[in-house]
């Protein structure tokens, strides 16, 4: 009998090691055991829905039980120092914080040293979170210490506790820095907007209270910004802030140039103290007129050359150039004008501009030149294009070069019948053709409304043919005369006229 209770143990012994291998998944003997007692064959504690307790500190985890040193903080300052607790729920079942009347009791020698601020729920759905502050304010130096206590559901951790430290320190001023009612937290910072290149911000007014328990005595300077496109004005803002009062200083923003800017900003005081912050900008592009000037595509904007108005007969007028103006830009153009400051100025018309003197950013204008020759020969001028800002913001100038020739004459062939009369054909004798706007015309030469021009023989046959140039346009009529050595009056033709209409183009 005692034999066969040997084997028996040792069989079940074996079964055990066995089961042990099988369910422990390589963890050990004992913990398969414990999964096949506990769950009835395979199952895992980790299945096992459960809420988890987990608090932080300034995003840092806390263990139950473990010690929170807050450091020192002056003695009798007016806001103390704080520090967020959270609360979450890292499980996957609700969390209960059932504590009553306080979720976070607060106890311990020096507990009135210490403020507690209480969560805004006692339920925690899986992976919430809710918050609360600690504030330590002491009024006396030396050590303070105090306890917190949070009861929850988790079974791990029903009642988690925290032990509080903080050390009195002599009475300092302390500084805080606020914008209307937003904190301004030491090392962080404040946003000054966007503000145009070579414009100046609104004045930002910083509000610096002394929360400490002794007087803060501004250094000289007072306050210094490392980027001098963040203008401090600090009128009043020197001497002594005592505690619990506070004074102000301005800050402004004067970009020089477009993109992300900042500054480091430092309040001095006490000799070697400070509080430092910084302030932040961006530089907008400033918004500027730019200037486009063409004509038939082609490019004026820095000045030029118009092709010709060509060959027009004194008193006639060519057809119109048009000229446009562009602004490109982003704001208004001023102070435009059109000029014509050199050259035969007054035989060339230039129009209005259609714009006037301004032009809105992305509009356009035009003006017309025509050239209105009141001489012949050629004739040159120049057109200027002047703005008040039109050069991205400054002053423009471009000068056009028009050009034109005043007509001097028409060709035209003039033929006749020979004659026979006596002496026509000696070396003394030819023709005479004589021409004028007037049909009815004296053949005298005169220079303004009868002209003739000699058509003398030269040996041989005399030409009975010339190209006379007339000096304008429209009916001219034509005489011509034959002379001798002893018929200077002329003979036949003398009686003969034609017209020839010279046209105006």
């Amino acid at each position: 009998m005692k034999l066969h209770s040997v084997i028996r143990i040792i069989t079940l012994f074996s079964l055990i090691f066995v089961l042990s291998c099988v369910g422990g998944g390589g963890g050990g003997g004992g913990e398969g055991l414990l999964a096949l007692v506990g769950l009835g064959g395979g199952g895992s504690a980790a299945d096992v829905p459960a809420p988890k307790l987990e608090i932080l500190y300034e995003g840092v985890t806390r263990e139950s039980g473990s010690t929170l040193d807050i450091g020192s903080e002056p003695i009798n300052t007016s806001d103390g120092k704080t520090g967020t607790v959270t609360i979450k729920n890292s499980g996957n079942v609700t969390i209960t914080l059932p504590g009553s009347p306080n979720i976070v009791a607060l106890s311990g020698t020096n507990e009135n040293q210490f403020t507690i601020s209480q969560p805004s729920s006692s339920g925690l759905a899986p992976g919430q979170s809710t918050s609360f502050t600690i504030n330590f304010k002491p009024t006396s130096i030396g050590e303070k210490i105090a306890s917190i206590k949070i009861e929850s559901s988790d079974a791990a951790v029903s009642a988690f506790q925290m032990n509080l430290k903080g050390e009195g320190g002599a009475a300092a001023p302390k500084i805080a820095v606020s914008v209307a009612a937003t904190q301004v937290s030491a090392n962080g910072s404040h946003a000054m907007g966007s503000v145009e290149v070579d414009s100046t911000g609104g004045a930002v007014t910083f509000t610096v209270k002394n929360n400490g328990s002794a007087d803060a005595i501004l250094d000289n300077p007072s306050v210094i910004s490392t980027d001098p496109q963040f203008v401090l004005n600090l009128a009043g803002f020197s001497g002594t802030i005592a505690a619990n009062t506070s004074k102000t200083f301005n800050i402004q923003f004067a970009p020089a140039s477009t993109g992300s800017k900042s500054s480091n900003i430092t309040i001095a005081y006490n000799t070697s103290m400070s509080f430092v912050f910084t302030v932040t900008g961006t530089g907008t592009p400033k918004p500027v007129p730019t200037i486009a000037i063409s004509h038939d595509s082609n490019n004026l904007t820095a000045g030029g050359t118009i092709p010709t108005f060509g060959v027009i007969w004194p008193t006639l007028s060519s057809a119109t150039k048009t000229v446009t103006i562009n602004n490109t830009g982003t704001a208004t153009m001023t102070g435009i004008t059109i000029t014509k400051p050199s050259g035969d100025a007054a035989q060339f018309t230039v129009s209005a501009f259609s714009g006037g003197a301004t032009l809105a950013a992305g509009a356009s204008g035009t003006f017309t030149i025509r050239f209105d020759p009141v001489a012949t020969g050629s004739k040159t001028a120049v057109v200027r294009v002047a703005t008040s800002n039109g050069n991205n913001g400054a002053a423009s100038q471009a000068d056009i070069n028009v050009s034109g020739t005043g007509k001097t004459g028409a060709e035209v062939l003039v033929s006749w019948t020979a004659t026979s009369e006596k002496a026509a054909n000696d070396t003394d004798g030819g023709y005479k053709v004589c021409y004028s706007q007037g049909s009815g015309f004296t053949a005298v030469h005169n220079g303004t409304s009868v002209y003739c021009a000699d058509v003398p023989n030269a040996g041989g046959t005399t030409p009975n043919s010339k190209v006379i140039s007339v000096p304008n346009f429209g009916n001219w009529y034509f005489k011509v005369y034959s002379y001798g050595k002893f018929n200077t009056a002329g003979g036949t033709p003398s009686s003969q006229s034609s017209v020839v209409s010279v046209p105006s183009t």
